[in-house]
């Protein structure tokens, strides 16, 4: 059912170290598909408008992930994408994690 945890941050500095990441997506592409199948997933829990406004930040989040690929591209600087990679990946693991508690409490 939740299949894209395990992604968490190993050192306790501020920085974005991607060598300690295991990856969940490399595009927006990827992303866009993992926050679809969890729009379906909240879809069949009890509403929550918390949800709502988690997933709409969620696609707002893909959309700036897919900005910054169009910049990395054009500028040959692949650095630009891996903070919004990695802020996306962090929220869509505490998301998940608050379906899994959901889906268990009820």
């Amino acid at each position: 059912m939740i299949q894209y945890t395990q992604y968490l941050r190993l050192r306790s500095d501020r920085r974005w170290d991607l060598s300690d990441m295991e990856r969940k997506f490399e595009t927006a592409l990827e992303a866009r598909n993992i926050v679809d199948s969890l729009a379906m997933q909240v879809k069949k829990l009890n509403y929550n408008p918390q949800y709502k406004v988690f997933l709409t930040n969620l696609n707002k989040m893909v959309n700036d992930l897919s900005s910054a690929e169009v910049v990395a591209r054009q500028t040959k600087k692949q650095s630009v994408v891996d903070i919004p990679r990695e802020r996306l990946a962090l929220a869509i693991d505490y998301f998940e994690k608050l379906l899994l508690i959901q889906m268990l409490s009820e």
